[in-house]
């Protein structure tokens, strides 16, 4: 009988964060219901601010408009940040495909649901996959749309199934 594998890792913060780079690697974002709409130096700006002053309680950012690989995904509401990175959304299983997320490591063993209001009207949100480190999370933001990698000054969990077929 076959089954699906779930794997988990954590990855910790690194003890020296890599420092904020120039430039924008990272094309386009999209605040749920809108158009995507290009990352500029300005436009950088503009969302960083918008993220902070808790203006925006989600985004997305990506290089890919079908929102199928490379995305980073911020849904946040009441001193909560739920911070995922999808390596390929369109799925794909495997370690390729895996999915990291900002956590609680209080909260790992819980299955505890926040009062998050997704963008996406129905999605609901573990507290172990939050974060209430708005600082951290913030230059984890500046720092995907800069570099379209992610910042190490944050600790992940790693997330990914395989598909066991068993003899």
């Amino acid at each position: 009988m076959s089954k699906w594998i779930e794997h988990q890792e954590f990855i910790p913060k690194s003890e020296k964060p890599a420092e904020m780079p120039e430039g924008i690697a990272v094309k386009y974002y999209l605040c749920w219901l809108g158009e995507p709409e290009e990352i500029t130096e300005e436009q950088c700006q503009e969302i960083m601010k918008n993220l902070r002053d808790e203006e925006w309680g989600d985004i997305y950012l990506t290089n890919n408009l079908d929102l199928e690989e490379d995305l980073m995904q911020l849904e946040s509401g009441d001193g909560l940040f739920a911070l995922q990175y999808m390596r390929d959304n369109s799925g794909m299983t495997g370690e390729e495909a895996a999915w990291f997320s900002a956590y609680d490591p209080q909260y790992l063993e819980s299955d505890e649901e926040t009062d998050i209001q997704c963008s996406d009207g129905q999605s609901i949100i573990q507290r172990k996959y939050t974060t209430t480190d708005k600082d951290a999370v913030m230059t984890a933001i500046e720092y995907f749309i800069r570099t379209g990698k992610l910042w190490n000054g944050i600790p992940w969990m790693k997330g990914w199934q395989e598909f066991d077929e068993e003899d």
